[in-house]
């Protein structure tokens, strides 16, 4: 499979998650949803971008759904390294913004950008 386009491994059923490599500015796109069935691919895609030494970008115009747990993960690689660098999340849901306020209220290291 095409390692710039991924569909979630996950058992039968509705949810699905598409992520695809964006150049300018480097980072990824992601589609469909993160719960229980798509977390590992959200998981490896999340950890595959955050390896990278630069700031990265996450857009997520076409995430429909992201669990609590699924966001502790992008926070979880947001604050692993010791590196300043940022994840610029690029049009989350609205349930990925109430989770971050909740949760992480003082978090440097994930932007978000609302155009």
């Amino acid at each position: 499979m095409d390692p710039a386009l991924r569909l979630s491994r996950a058992a039968p059923g509705p949810s699905t998650l598409r992520t695809s490599r964006i150049c300018s500015p480097p980072g990824l796109r992601c589609a469909g949803s993160v719960d229980f069935t798509t977390r590992e691919t959200w998981r490896e895609a999340v950890s595959e971008l955050t390896a990278r030494d630069h700031d990265v970008h996450l857009d997520l115009s076409g995430l429909t759904f992201i669990d609590t747990y699924g966001t502790s993960i992008l926070v979880e690689a947001a604050t692993r390294s010791s590196e300043v660098r940022r994840i610029v999340v690029h049009r989350p849901p609205a349930m990925m913004l109430r989770v971050l306020a909740v949760f992480w209220p003082s978090l440097q290291t994930i932007e978000v950008v609302h155009t």
